[in-house]
């Protein structure tokens, strides 16, 4: 049983959110930024449409709800060509994303909150930003399209919106079926992508069909191709399988034909990082009355794609072990393992050296179904949903498994090749009352079920092991069997979680009110799982088997509660004031590392514990005459961080805990007319997140001693959170000259993001230091004409001056210089777009 760090009621919790924030460095400069929107923005007669929202599960408009909460409207999604996960965070200041390709998984980052580095996606720990499509907390590369709206919730949403909310919850609201008659939509784009010169092109429709006045149906449908742009100089020209022993694919090929020994062949590939994406949605209304609905929806999403985006600028020469290593050297064979003397080019800058073209093939399939009644006191709903989730993929490992050359007895032309795969089964179920807006008290109460079946594996391959290692006398254990098989590997996990939640707000005044939330909730999570090492047999592992296996079987249970306070009040319109506290938790989980066996691991490290934030924040909204602006200060303290790691002993992947870690800053947007047709938006964020507390995390190498993996020290940054970041819009709307019935839209958007770091520094002066993420901007702009009878068009640019992006990836002290890479935005891209709405 895990309990949390306070489980008494938070009664001084607002006075306490003050204190922290006064505490926290930032509150001169945020209060007096706070009275500078207020008493000084400029004013204007014309009024922005008022935007409303459902983040506490009510209907209501952005300027009321008491914290911090920005939305990205339908309108902003097609005006700023926004089609992908990459795309809508640069829409957003303060939101960091590693920008891996359309397909994309990577962690989220609000409000500073993340110790993971940018090397690849968490493949262990929750994302500290919970993600909904719809009411389903899921998150995929989603493709962007026929969207109401998407909300930002930011800071901890736990109370009513689950365990993965540590630092913000996103809510992507799809558009339902109406019954105002039917109307459809088409849209064609095409585009060219700058380097590569290869063209990008995106089809999407729509139909909307009210079939009988209680129902109506909504169909959207669409498939884009995303052209590549980077060359993969490197991918090595492998023989036939029947070459490899048991292996997919076969043996590298010497260049030098007579010389088993001789360098790497390579067979380039241009542009190889194109990915498609197909989906379709399917929504029915079922609506007899006022009182009831029931809302069906079966969304499929298909991907596919290849390479990475991602380049290795830095690449190039003779990459080799020195002959002095290499027992095998003699005259005979003038040339040395690994790679047989291979001399690399030097790479351009959008070049990247894998060794195989990568591939991930991704599947998705949600059906929910969104049930209510209104009572007339309350409104009582059901929403359940069951979803698939898989995909498989082809990785290389060659740049990691090649830093170490005498564990595979300096195998010539070394190349690792391995399949993955993974499946996730989820089904959630959730019942709400919703009261109706009362004049004394209003109240939120439901009750929570999610279940959580996941398998996953791996198998890797190095071709030519078996063959290489007979010409020395060291087949390897199992050469007759399983031959070139290096590790097979498959993990099963189980997760459930049930929680009862509520908030209750007592409207002291017409202005003032004091919410007051809870969560309490009980989670289990089990895992089982096995590795293989055939290479080394019963050597390697702790069953005994001669596959060299491990196995792990463990779970741990969690029992606790997160609470919510706050307080607003409203002078008027122009002016809502607030101040907010508000908890955040986060699962842990079992990692599937042997305790026994030459890659034993520490077993301290079996279970990683959940983690906690605690959110204190003061603000201020309104809309003054036409200009719409909030203002925020926060701080947050994170406990028992988690951390992504790598096992020592085995490379397994899995994740820790730190102890403690803080986050403070400050958030500003502003919105408006300049003038009758030109409008503004602007976003600011500041970010200083730090570790909080010395610490370092140990795990055994081979030899059972101990080694520190994961190390910090008070002061600290965390990865992957700029101190600084913002965003911009700008839109000029006029009557088209000399094209009555027309209308031109001229649009302008931009991105800032300042420098960060790849990972956590370490303490230990042997660890590879991380890398820093310099700082960049990404500018956008289109012309689009539009008529009265749905017919629109629209010239774009995107990455305008062309932005080299970088946002994460691995440099060659971590991985070596043949697994270095850097994940890079997509390069300037001009296209055009042409749809009609009928």
């Amino acid at each position: 049983m895990i309990d949390s760090a306070d489980r008494r009621p938070h009664a001084q919790s607002l006075a306490t959110a003050v204190r922290r924030i006064l505490k926290a460095g930032v509150p001169h400069r945020a209060l007096l930024a706070l009275t500078g929107v207020v008493l000084g923005v400029p004013v204007h007669a014309d009024q922005l449409e008022e935007v409303v929202v459902s983040a506490t599960r009510r209907d209501t408009t952005i300027e009321d709800i008491p914290y911090n909460i920005s939305v990205v409207s339908a309108q902003t999604l097609d005006e700023n060509h926004v089609t992908s996960l990459a795309d809508l965070t640069k829409q957003i200041a303060g939101v960091s994303f590693v920008d891996q390709g359309p397909l994309s998984r990577s962690n989220i980052v609000l409000r500073g909150i993340n110790a993971n580095g940018t090397d690849h996606p968490s493949v262990t720990t929750v994302a500290p930003v919970s993600t909904y499509i719809g009411e389903t907390p899921l998150f995929i590369p989603l493709q962007i399209d026929d969207l109401e709206r998407v909300e930002v919730l930011r800071g901890p949403q736990g109370t009513l919106y689950g365990s993965g909310s540590l630092a913000g919850t996103i809510r992507f609201i799809p558009k339902s079926p109406d019954f105002s008659g039917f109307h459809a939509s088409i849209e064609a784009d095409g585009s060219q992508v700058e380097v590569g010169h290869d063209f990008n092109d995106r089809f999407n429709g729509m139909v909307n069909l009210p079939v009988s006045p209680t129902v109506a149906v909504r169909i959207s449908a669409g498939y884009q191709h995303y052209a590549g742009f980077v060359d993969e100089r490197y991918i090595v020209k492998l023989g036939p399988p029947s070459t490899a022993i048991n292996s997919p694919v076969g043996i590298p090929v010497s260049a030098t034909p007579n010389n088993i020994l001789g360098p790497l062949e390579f067979t380039p590939i241009n542009n190889a990082n194109d990915t498609n994406q197909s989906h379709v949605r399917t929504a029915l209304l079922f609506k007899p009355d006022a009182e009831f609905s029931a809302l069906l929806t079966y969304y499929h999403q298909n991907d596919v794609g290849y390479g990475l985006q991602a380049i290795s600028p830095n690449f190039g020469g003779t990459v080799d072990t020195p002959p002095s290593q290499n027992p095998f050297y003699s005259p005979s064979y003038p040339v040395s393992f690994p790679t047989g003397g291979t001399v690399f080019p030097h790479n351009s800058t959008y070049d990247t050296n894998d060794s195989f073209l990568l591939q991930n093939k991704r599947h998705t399939d949600l059906v929910s179904a969104d049930v209510s009644y209104d009572f007339g006191f309350a409104t009582l709903s059901s929403d359940t949903s069951y979803y698939q989730d898989g995909g498989t993929d082809v990785q290389d490992n060659t740049g990691l498994l090649t830093l170490y050359p005498s564990f595979y007895g300096f195998l010539p032309r070394m190349v690792d090749y391995q399949t993955d795969y993974d499946h996730t089964n989820g089904f959630v179920q959730e019942f709400r009352l919703v009261s109706k807006p009362g004049e004394h008290v209003d109240y939120v109460v439901g009750a929570f079920y999610e279940r959580l079946l996941s398998s996953s594996g791996q198998m890797q391959w190095i071709p030519g092991q078996t063959y290489f290692g007979t010409l020395v006398g060291d087949p390897g254990a199992n050469a007759a069997t399983l031959g070139d098989v290096n590790v097979i590997a498959s993990t099963e996990t189980y997760f459930r979680d049930l929680a009862g939640f509520g908030e209750l707000t007592w409207h002291i005044t017409d202005a003032w009110q004091v919410t007051g939330g809870a969560r309490q909730f009980s989670q289990d999570f089990s895992l089982n799982t096995s590795t293989a090492f055939p290479f080394c047999g019963v050597y390697c592992g702790n069953n005994g088997d001669a596959l060299g296996t491990t196995s792990v079987d463990k779970g741990y249970a969690a029992h606790d509660h997160i609470f919510k306070l706050n307080s607003s009040y409203k002078f008027s319109e122009a002016l809502n004031t607030y101040v907010d506290y508000s908890q955040g938790f986060r699962r842990g989980g079992a990692n599937g590392i042997p305790v026994s066996g030459p890659f034993a691991a520490n077993p301290a490290l079996l279970i990683y514990t959940p983690d906690k934030t605690k959110n204190y924040e003061i603000g201020a909204k309104g809309n003054l005459q036409g200009i719409r602006y909030s203002a925020a200060v926060f701080y947050i303290d994170w406990d028992n961080f988690q951390v992504d790691a790598t096992a020592v002993a085995s490379g397994a992947a899995i994740a820790v805990n730190g102890p403690k870690a803080k986050s403070k800053g400050i958030e500003l947007e502003l919105s408006g007319p300049i003038v009758p047709g030109l409008t503004y938006d602007v976003g600011y964020t500041y970010t200083r997140a730090q570790v909080a507390e010395d610490f370092a995390v140990t795990d055994f190498n081979t030899s059972h001693e101990p080694v520190d993996i994961i190390t910090g020290k008070n002061g600290d940054p965390l990865p992957n959170a700029p101190k600084n970041s913002a965003t911009l819009a700008v839109d000029y709307a006029h009557g088209a000259p000399g094209l009555p019935g027309w209308d031109m839209l001229w649009h302008l958007n931009s991105n800032y993001r300042s420098a960060t770091l790849s990972q956590l520094v370490s303490t230990d002066p042997n660890a590879p230091p991380p890398f820093i993420i310099h700082g960049f901007s990404i500018w956008d702009a289109s012309a689009g004409l539009s008529d009265r009878h749905g017919l629109t068009s629209a010239l774009y640019v995107q990455n305008m001056f062309n932005s080299l992006g970088i946002t994460g990836g691995q440099d060659r002290g971590a991985v070596g210089i043949r697994g270095e890479h850097f994940f890079v935005s997509r390069p300037r891209t001009i296209g055009i777009r042409v749809g009609y709405s009928f």
